[in-house]
């Protein structure tokens, strides 16, 4: 957790205009609190905390981790790998080995199978389960990503690593180390998924669809401002989405003279013709996936390659990270804290910030205790502490005073 702003800007309060300095603080205080909620909601809003998914099946899109400590041969065998879902990372590995996996499809639960042992959230499950056999396991169930094969974060790397799932095999990869020609960070902001090289080979069809994929249309846009390169580039994105679904030049519209089962191939298949030979992976936007045929032909080569995944609307982890969003804003802690400044007076305020800032000092100290002996820090002492601030605060009441 990065240090908030508002502990060292506290001890400085601009004595000319302390009310202003003390609101100024406890809303950066909020703000950060405010990107802890985002990023805890983007991975976990959308999972659940409180029970194992074993018995749910294959959920369509979940949190998982990897336990290395009830599964050590895994790091040379995938084979012996498992994944746990959030709850049983919570209640039956707690202090072990996690590797966190952020979201998989179509995965259950290994936590009462024979890959782990009896699951403590499962009691009413007799016995060790069989392996779920429709689970897929990659080498993120190691600790590793990427062609580097590294773990995140890379102990070794001194710069900040930007990295990207891809939406078929689901491993992450970082984007330097991708065959992806004229790739840019820039890119970032507007795509909404991202298909590796390998996969884009493993699955030939997807290259039919490549004029819809970023690196085309950037390849043909010219040169422009700063301010305006967004815009373009999106004005030219949905006019490559228009061309790519034409009937190919050269060949005529349906009904100009062509054999009726020509024609009928062409009104029920829709997938498009590549406006130029692909390689390397492909950047897409959001809603890339509603541009998919799904005729008869189509369909059944979606299930040969195992993709079928791809007509869900559902499936995409941007789906689920908005589902954990829209949840977690029900329960903010930040939208609560704005309602709670806005209804108290500027002396208030500071108090509540001087006191915010003496439970931060507290807490610091209290776990700078841990750190020096090694120690874990459990839930129970999270409890204990705040136990004690709760009695400490109770006690500098003192004793009523009662006029008489």
């Amino acid at each position: 957790m990065s240090e908030l702003n508002a502990t060292d800007g506290a001890h400085e309060v601009d004595e000319a205009n302390p009310l202003e300095q003390s609101t100024i603080t406890m809303l950066d205080v909020l703000e950060q609190e405010k990107e802890l909620e985002d990023e805890y909601a983007a991975v976990l809003g959308a999972s659940d905390e409180k029970s194992c998914t074993y018995g749910k099946g294959a959920i369509g899109r979940q949190a998982l981790y990897s336990c290395l400590t009830c599964c050590p041969e895994a790091r040379k065998d995938l084979d012996k790998a498992a994944g746990v879902c959030l709850a049983c990372s919570y209640r039956c590995h707690e202090h072990h080995e996690l590797v966190e996996l952020y979201t998989k499809r179509n995965f259950r639960c290994d936590c009462p199978t024979q890959r782990l042992g009896k699951c403590s959230l499962n009691p009413q499950v007799e016995g060790v389960q069989p392996r779920n056999e429709g689970n897929l396991y990659n080498q993120n169930f190691q600790g590793l990503y990427c062609k580097c094969k590294r773990p995140y974060p890379d102990p070794d790397r001194t710069v900040e690593e930007v990295m990207l799932q891809c939406a078929i095999c689901e491993d992450w990869f970082h984007l330097p180390h991708m065959k992806a020609p004229g790739a840019s960070e820039k890119w970032l902001d507007i795509c909404s998924e991202m298909i590796c090289d390998g996969c884009m080979d493993a699955k030939p069809f997807l290259k039919d669809y490549s004029g819809l994929a970023l690196q085309h249309v950037v390849e043909d846009v010219k040169e422009a401002k700063p301010e305006a390169e967004d815009n373009q580039l999106k004005n030219e994105l949905d006019r490559s989405i228009c061309d790519i679904m034409k009937v190919p030049e050269g060949e005529s519209q349906p009904g100009e003279g062509e054999p009726s089962q020509k024609r009928a191939k062409l009104e029920d298949c829709r997938r498009p013709r590549p406006p130029k030979e692909h390689r390397g992976a492909s950047f897409w936007t959001n809603d890339w996936r509603k541009s998919l045929c799904q005729c008869s032909e189509c369909l059944s080569l979606y299930k040969e390659l195992a993709v079928e995944f791809l007509l869900d609307a559902e499936d995409s982890a941007k789906t689920y990270e908005e589902r954990g969003m829209k949840r977690a804003e029900e329960n903010s802690s930040y939208e609560q804290g704005i309602r709670a400044l806005a209804s108290i007076d500027r002396t208030q305020q500071i108090d509540a910030i001087t006191e915010y800032n003496r439970m931060k000092d507290k807490l610091k100290e209290y776990l700078q205790a841990f750190a020096a002996s090694k120690k874990v820090v459990t839930e129970e002492d999270i409890n204990r502490f705040f136990a004690g601030m709760r009695n400490e605060s109770n006690a500098n009441l003192g004793q009523p005073y009662f006029c008489r």
